[in-house]
């Protein structure tokens, strides 16, 4: 079942939204669905505690030998 539902948007917010949903061919309506659909999926209570592309990168450094030291090491080479 749906129901309607005003929301208040900022008029920026509202362009991007637009414009996506053209690209995508789907409605404004269903792209603000699809989107609390993730939210409800991904509710802290089931284990998540971010977002969806956060949760999939955690534990990716495995190597836990690296230090804040190592870091700035990395960012001097790169950057200096």
């Amino acid at each position: 079942m749906s129901s309607k539902l005003t929301l208040y948007i900022d008029d920026d917010v509202i362009h991007h939204v637009k414009a996506y949903a053209k690209e995508q061919k789907l409605s404004v309506s269903k792209v603000v669905n699809n989107f609390l659909t993730l939210l409800k999926q991904n509710k802290p209570d089931n284990g998540n505690k971010g977002a969806p592309l956060t949760d999939s990168l955690q534990g990716v450094l495995k190597d836990d030998s690296l230090s804040k030291e190592d870091y700035h090491k990395h960012l001097e080479e790169k950057y200096l």
